[in-house]
């Protein structure tokens, strides 16, 4: 076994066991460690992709000295390297982009606590990505729900207890139908390693027994995951939790916290189930309404939104409906370009909400579009960089979400021709939507103030910075989509 081989395995765990370093620092040295395990973990994501690509193949990385069914195993292949260089990456650029609205929103006694839930965060997003034991993925989706509820409630304010309440109720819901998901799996097949179960799905499949045992499994693991990443309707928690908290916790639960879910979604698909069953079950002509429905309505949902935060909030149903989209086709083509999507979108979230909350802070902290009239001006930077997310969520050319939006597109042409006819018309109807909220709120931003404003905030030139890094971010991703999405492509092929 190469050094390089065993990367995954500290992308998990080293999260989770520097976490408990971390709960022990002074405040200055965790928010340090909150910065410096996600710049490590993008260093060694970089590397794992890098390693994995001249070698041409994915690996299996087994966890102890027991083969299947008592053992457990990391794997990893070119789709899961590249999402977790974007994961650790991202999160890193939240933390560094909302540091100074840490300090401001985070009582000093909690902010080590705060950075643990971020390095909690880091280790169960990993878990997702590699782990091929799924047992071990719902481990890690009852971490990730402490930590992600934790990141909203860190804020002292009005609003905060209540939607970390709500967001844990739904959550753990969430949690409890995957869990009876899986228990029924498990009694099928006598496995837990993805490989395996797969393999005895395919008998149960090709005999035709425990058809309904087995759709019933599927339908909850879908059920849980769609609650836990906010699908249409099951998103009525999102809104108030993205809203609320923190712009560090926002960007990171709208860009990561959902997307993990999902990606653990799509390995249930493809790896556990296998694109033959998932269509047998017609749960993928449900997720195909659902999916459509949650485009629509959250765009309109957005639209009708009179403040910032919260309009950006339910723009992430409406994009979260475009991931599913992909899924819910049924192919190659579909699942990667829901991988594709999920890059683009969470670079793009990430930017919004950071710069958004710079922009409400020039607005004597009023959301309200009225109050937002010359925030552009006031805040340049910031302008800009929320022009280029709103643009990219839009689909304008050369950034990230058009390619993403294009791959759909794409990949809709391989259905029916009536499934195909009103997928297209879907992702036109919400394109048209995306530009009536996000194009008339970048023209809000330069239009002539109603009052002199007073409030000046102090913008640290490495929160600044982390903004640009966004905003090249998308566009590199836009330019270079082809080589992106040739890597996705054949991530999707070894998954198989």
């Amino acid at each position: 076994m190469s050094w390089w081989q065993n990367l995954p395995f500290f992308l998990v765990w080293g999260p989770l066991l520097l976490s408990s370093v971390t709960a022990a620092l002074k405040p200055k040295y965790a928010r340090a460690m909150a910065l410096v395990v996600p710049a490590a973990g993008t260093i060694a994501s970089a590397a794992l992709l890098g390693c994995i690509l001249k070698s041409g193949s994915a690996f299996l990385y087994p966890l102890g000295a027991f083969g299947a069914p008592f053992g457990n195993e990391l794997r990893a292949g070119e789709m899961e390297a590249v999402l977790a260089v974007a994961f650790c990456a991202i999160l890193f650029l939240c933390v560094l982009g909302g540091y100074q609205r840490i300090l401001a929103h985070i009582e000093p006694q909690r902010q080590s606590l705060y950075c643990v839930m971020v390095l909690l965060l880091q280790s169960g997003m990993m878990a997702q990505l590699f782990t091929n034991d799924v047992f071990t993925a719902y481990v890690f989706i009852e971490i990730m729900t402490i930590a992600a509820g934790a990141l909203v409630v860190a804020r002292t304010r009005g609003r905060t207890l209540f939607a970390a309440t709500k967001y844990m109720i739904m959550n753990l819901l969430g949690s409890g139908l995957f869990l009876l998901g899986i228990s029924i799996l498990y009694c099928l097949t006598g496995h837990l390693l993805m490989e395996n179960i797969h393999e005895q799905i395919l008998k149960l499949y090709s005999t035709g027994a425990y058809a309904k045992p087995l759709t019933l499994s599927m339908a909850l693991i879908t059920i849980g995951l769609a609650v836990k990443s906010a699908l249409y309707p099951f998103h009525t928690w999102l809104p108030d939790a993205y809203a609320s908290a923190t712009p560090s916790s926002s960007a990171m639960l709208s860009s990561l916290v959902s997307k993990a879910y999902i990606f653990l979604y799509i390995k249930f698909v493809v790896r556990v189930f296998g694109l033959a069953v998932f269509r047998s079950t017609h749960i993928q002509t449900l997720l195909l309404i659902f999916s459509s429905v949650g485009i629509i309505l959250g765009s309109i949902d957005a639209i009708l939104e009179k403040k910032l935060r919260r309009m950006i909030a339910y723009s992430s149903v409406a994009q979260i409906g475009y991931i599913y989209l992909g899924i819910a086709l049924g192919t190659q083509a579909g699942i990667a370009a829901a991988v594709f999507h999920i890059i683009a979108h969470a670079l793009a979230k990430a930017l919004l909400f950071l710069s958004g909350d710079r922009l409400i802070g020039v607005s004597d902290g009023d959301a309200t579009f009225h109050e937002l009239r010359g925030a552009g001006y006031r805040a340049p930077l910031c302008g800009a960089a929320f022009t280029i997310g709103a643009c990219s969520i839009v689909g304008i050319p050369f950034l990230g979400g058009f390619a993403s939006k294009l791959y759909l597109a794409s990949a809709c042409m391989g259905l029916e021709r009536i499934n195909a006819l009103i997928a297209l018309i879907v992702l036109a109807v919400s394109t048209a939507l995306n530009a009536a909220y996000f194009l008339i709120t970048v023209v809000t931003l330069y239009m002539k103030p109603p009052h002199e404003y007073h409030t000046r905030l102090n913008h640290p030139k490495v929160s600044t910075a982390a903004l640009a890094v966004f905003a090249l971010l998308i566009v590199a991703l836009g330019v270079f989509a082809p080589r992106v999405m040739a890597v996705i492509e054949n991530g999707v092929t070894h998954l198989l």
